[in-house]
């Protein structure tokens, strides 16, 4: 029977469910295969890149936008390794995609409906061997002259890959870039970018929209550009097939200025062809100086002006590796002013005329034509013109500079916030020729004439508030050289003065190349910390602590020849005085030759190098010859010297010194240490040691506290530092009367010691217990003198010293058996000359007597032997127990007296008994040849 209802249920049911498990599917799909996916993306990647790449999250979703698939990469940073080592490159907080699903499952002509990249930071760096920290993508190892086949997709493959975007979006955008080759460095903050379009159409209208909120431009270490603004719109008609493309409707604007922009791009095969033109959109002469930052960030809105602009120029040409579009521009201001409300006065007669081509082909073709640039201010006129053209085979040159900037009028004109600016500025200056006559020395074939005068001036800001007073300075300008009148400047505590001759002048300017000349160079006082504390580099406001040594760099294109007298230098924490001498600024290094100087209580000649022109590895190569310096003086203020000698206190005197000195620096120009080399001699003069823990240690020894606080007066020193250690090269002498100390040894730049000490001093040096033991061992009277030998290692700053006394035995036991001997010698005598009176008194009885002669000479010889042996073991045993309680050298001269003395007093006792039977005998022996006499 036909069940109505279930079919219902079947019908209603089935596709729900269907619908139900394709949902579910969908839905946890992603998160069975998410570590996985994500692990998988860190692997390949970092595989596939020199460089290290972590991402925190990988979202995939086919419900959050359903019916499109939305992928997210969240938290992703890359970072550099090797010399770019943790360097970042990339980074994002989010990078979402969003896509047709079933165009992904179809794997054909993919549909992104949008792409959003949230809080990019990207670094950008180049190296001043010209290496990018971007070419992070591993080569394959396949040799370059391989030719790979191109591949082909036709409308037949499987997949194509063919994206059809709707929206593309960059929100907040921070940006820097640094070119340490061309010494350019660039920000940009908060650049936000919407790209709008169907792109699933060969022809479609593109809509733009690009706004950036602050960019920063530096070159050579100077602001060009100072937080300006950009923004772009456009309407962009795309021919999507032949990758032609046409603005429409546009508006552009740098801080003020409005731009309209006209012309086509092309991009074919490796080219990308250009065609724009462009032009002011508004004609008032205040949005020009929108561009000048001290104007445009201060009231710029309130400021009045009058006056007409024109801008227009155009982009025409191709780019490609070999050619760069070529480019034209021209200002035209005429009969401007400027003045704000609040300010009594003005800028008026404003009137420019530029025209500049840059022909990208062949660049000796560019020109540039100031051909006006003139103003009125503060009643003063100002006016300038500059002509250039065939700059790269041979710059020609026409310039004109004439008129007054009174300086001090600066604040009646413009709002100076925390800024002091005054000063006069005159000059009426004529160039004109070209460069290759300078060169050449062909002088009479280039004009040039005038002067430049800058008097009064002074500048102070809350970024340098030490602030520069030039009192005055003259320039005058000949086709041969410039001569440097004066230049009278200060400088928070600095002071110079300035004069001498300028040559290759005009080529420095306009070509870079190498100016030279002689200067003499005078100063009451020069304060090396507060010039460099005052750079940028070293510049941090937060930190309380001392400002920071760091590397100055030396100009190449510098070649100056300079005689300074300077009568006071403050660097890190020494006053130098009375400097004089020659320093050569050539080449990336300054010189010394015979630089006469007082510092640390003494005087130095120096003679060497300071060189800077690998800026990663700068290097002094000194020749220093010292006379007399403060040794603890000298200790403080060089922290190598306290490396080797700590504790600067505890050195009293004065040392000369000629010595070679090479060492690679620092960033805080501090010696490198694996980079020291060294050789000289040193001589110290009235040198007193103080709390040094070998002579403490000596002290402790010898039970002495002289030994403590010693002065050695004048100590030679030969050494050599190489491969990071001080390495002596002829024994070390101190004569501390009556004693004698040697040292000779090496210990390391890194504070580690190895050294080996000798030591001579009489017995009366090391306490009176000591003396007291030696005059109760026979012989021991006339031992004078002790010899200690031991070794220093461990650190400077925690030495381990160890001495030792145990030469000292074989002189005791020399002293011992001389004495015994004498006293044997002596006993054997008396007993000879006792059995000769005997024979004699008694010849009669010869055999008898001899007899009991000889019986006696056994008994009395035995008896004096064992004397002996008492004798020996009481005298030791009294030694180790009067020596119990006194200091360590004490005890061990009495315990080795002591075994001495029981050894020696045994062989001795045996060699008398010995010599008391040969008597015996010889006793018999001399009775019967006598009685046959007699009997005869």
């Amino acid at each position: 029977m036909f069940n109505g209802s279930k079919l219902i249920k079947k019908i209603i049911f089935i596709p729900l469910g269907i619908i139900l498990s394709i949902f579910i599917i969908l839905l946890v799909t992603p998160l069975l295969f998410k570590n996985q996916l994500m692990e998988l993306a860190k692997t390949e990647l970092n595989k596939m890149l020199l460089a290290k790449v972590e991402f925190s999250d990988l979202r995939l979703s086919f419900i959050r936008n359903f019916p499109n698939a939305y992928i997210a990469l969240e938290n992703l940073e890359v970072t550099g390794i090797d010399d770019f080592e943790d360097e970042l490159l990339v980074a994002f907080d989010r990078l979402s995609v969003t896509a047709d699903i079933l165009s992904i499952i179809r794997m054909q002509r993919i549909e992104v409906k949008s792409i959003l990249l949230d809080r990019p930071r990207l670094n950008g760096r180049i190296l001043e061997d010209g290496r990018a920290n971007w070419e992070i993508f591993k080569v394959d190892d396949v040799s370059s002259t391989e030719e790979v086949a191109p591949v082909e997709i036709t409308e037949t493959d499987p997949f194509i890959f063919n994206v059809r975007l709707h929206r593309f979006e960059i929100r907040n955008m921070e940006l820097s870039f640094r070119d340490d080759v061309n010494k350019i460095a660039a920000e940009v903050q908060l650049l936000n970018f919407i790209l709008r379009g169907d792109m699933r159409k060969e022809n479609v209208d593109l809509d733009l929209k690009l706004d950036i909120d602050g960019i920063d431009f530096w070159l050579d270490g100077i602001r060009l550009v100072n937080s300006a603004n950009i923004g772009f719109t456009s309407v962009v008609a795309a021919d999507l097939r032949n990758m032609g493309f046409v603005i429409k409707d546009n508006i552009f604007n740098l801080n003020d200025i409005v731009l309209k922009f006209d012309g086509s791009v092309d991009l074919q095969d490796d080219d990308i062809n250009i065609d724009v033109v462009f032009a002011t959109e508004r004609t008032d002469f205040k949005s020009l100086l929108s561009l000048i930052p001290i104007v445009y960030m201060n009231d710029f809105k309130d400021l009045r002006t009058t006056g007409i602009l024109s801008l227009n120029g155009d982009i025409k040409g191709t780019f490609n590796e070999n050619i760069m579009p070529s480019a034209n521009v021209n200002l035209l201001v005429e009969n401007a002013m400027f003045s704000y409300p609040d300010l009594p006065k003005s800028v008026e007669n404003i009137n420019i005329a530029v025209r500049a081509f840059y022909d990208g082909v062949v660049f000796d073709r560019t020109t540039v034509d100031i051909d006006r640039f003139s103003f009125e201010m503060a009643g003063n006129p100002f006016s300038a013109s500059l002509n250039l053209k065939t700059p790269e085979s041979d710059l020609q040159i026409a310039a004109k500079f004439a008129g007054k900037i009174d300086i001090d009028s600066l604040a009646d004109i413009i709002h100076l916030e925390d800024m002091v600016l005054n000063g006069l500025l005159e000059c009426d200056i004529s160039l004109a020729g070209r460069l290759s006559t300078l060169e050449n020395e062909q002088f009479e074939d280039f004009q040039a004439k005038g002067f430049l005068k800058l008097s009064g001036f002074n500048f102070i800001s809350s970024d340098f508030p030490q602030g520069i007073e030039i009192t005055s300075t003259q320039l005058h300008f000949t086709p041969r050289f410039v001569e440097l009148i004066n230049f009278d400047a200060i400088t928070g505590q600095t002071d110079i003065s300035m004069n001498g001759r300028l040559e290759n002048f005009i080529p420095f300017i306009f070509k870079d190349e190498t100016i030279r000349g002689t200067l003499t160079l005078r100063s009451d006082k020069i304060d090396l910390n507060e010039i460099m504390s005052s750079l940028p580099e070293g510049e941090d406001s937060s930190s309380a602590e001392e400002p920071q040594l760091s590397i100055i760099e030396i100009p190449k294109n510098i070649d100056f020849t300079m005689n300074v007298n300077i009568n006071n230098i403050i660097f890190d924490n020494l006053l130098i005085t009375n400097t004089a001498g020659a320093l050569i600024v050539r080449d990336g290094k300054v010189t010394m030759r015979n630089l006469g100087m007082n510092l640390l209580e003494g005087s130095m000649v120096l003679n060497g190098e300071y060189n800077t022109q690998n800026i990663k590895e700068p290097f002094i190569d000194f020749g220093m010859n010292i006379r007399q310096f403060d040794i603890s003086s000298a200790i403080s203020s060089f922290s190598m010297l306290e490396s080797i000698l700590p504790n600067p206190q505890n050195y009293i005197g004065r040392v000369s010194a000629t010595l070679t000195l090479y060492s690679v620096l620092d960033e805080q120009l501090s010696p490198v240490l694996d980079s020291v080399n060294s050789r000289g001699q040193l001589q110290t003069h009235n040198l007193e040691i103080r709390n040094s823990p070998l002579f403490g240690t000596l002290a402790n020894v010898t039970n002495n506290e002289r030994w403590r606080n010693p002065a050695p007066g004048n100590i030679n020193i030969g050494y050599e530092i190489r491969d990071g250690r001080l390495w002596i090269e002829e024994p070390i002498r101190m004569n501390l009367l009556p004693a004698r100390i040697e040292i000779r040894g090496d210990q390391g730049l890194d504070m580690t010691l190895n050294y080996r000490i000798g030591a001579t001093m009489p017995f009366s040096a090391i306490g009176s217990g000591a003396t007291d033991i030696l005059n109760r061992i026979p012989g021991g009277s006339t031992i004078s003198e002790i010899q200690l030998a031991g070794f220093i290692r461990g650190n400077v700053r925690s030495p381990d010293i160890s001495l030792s006394v145990a030469d000292m035995a074989s002189t005791i036991t020399t002293a011992i058996r001389d004495q015994v001997t004498e006293t044997v010698t002596h006993r054997v005598g008396e007993v000879r000359t006792q059995a000769s009176e005997e024979i004699n008194r008694q010849i009669e009885q010869i055999m008898a007597e001899a007899q009991r002669q000889a019986d006696n000479i056994r008994n009395n010889v035995n008896q004096s032997a064992d004397r002996l042996r008492r004798e020996a073991n009481v005298a030791a045993d009294r030694l180790i127990s009067e020596a119990a309680g006194r200091s360590v050298i004490e005890r061990q001269v009495a315990q080795t007296a002591a075994n001495r003395l029981r050894s020696e007093g045994e062989t001795n006792a045996q060699r008398l008994e010995q010599e008391g039977e040969n008597q015996a005998n010889a006793v018999i022996n001399a009775a019967q040849i006598r009685a046959n006499d007699l009997r005869r």
